[in-house]
């Protein structure tokens, strides 16, 4: 941007950071399905499994398929995922085509409040470097808690199936 000339818009997908909450179950599962349509890499997680942060990390690391010498700790996975979202592979590539998916994140939230909003920041920052890339990495949180919201961290309500599918999520290039 050079002096005098309007700041451009920013894309709704960088601005949330992809992001969501879901509230509904069956949209859910509904976006679920979408996302499996389009390749994507659909990891999802019971976070009522996990007792304090270090069982989080422990079960998130696995799944990413982390190497053994790293510590499986939230800022460790979230440092991870960074460094996997700035590679140099295609787009599309299965591994960097990814969903993460936080069901019953409310009640993690509840028992550990501040290692659930490390989590959601640690991964919302993987996903805004991923796009930088061109790669997908998206979070999707379901909650039971209708009143649940993280004003701190900037996430998109999806309220229904349409939106999730009209919106920019899943709108990339395929």
């Amino acid at each position: 941007m050079t002096e005098g000339e309007a700041p451009r818009a920013v894309s709704p997908t960088l601005a949330t950071g992809a992001v969501g909450i879901i509230y509904d179950r069956a949209v859910l599962g509904a976006a679920m399905s979408d996302l499996q349509a389009r390749d994507y890499r659909v990891m999802a997680f019971d976070c009522r499994r996990w007792s304090n942060p270090l069982t989080a990390g422990q079960e998130l690391g696995a799944a990413f398929e982390m190497p053994e010498s790293l510590p499986r700790t939230i800022p460790v996975v979230g440092s991870y995922l960074e460094e996997l979202a700035r590679s140099d592979a295609p787009f599309g590539d299965q591994s960097l085509r990814l969903a993460i998916v936080l069901g019953v994140f409310d009640d993690f939230v509840k028992r550990q409040r501040a290692d659930a909003l490390m989590l959601l920041d640690e991964l919302g920052q993987a996903s805004r470097m991923a796009q930088l890339f061109q790669h997908r990495i998206l979070v999707i949180v379901q909650s039971d808690d209708p009143e649940l919201d993280f004003v701190a961290l900037p996430t998109m309500t999806i309220p229904d199936r349409h939106t999730f599918r009209t919106s920019l999520w899943t709108r990339a290039r395929p």
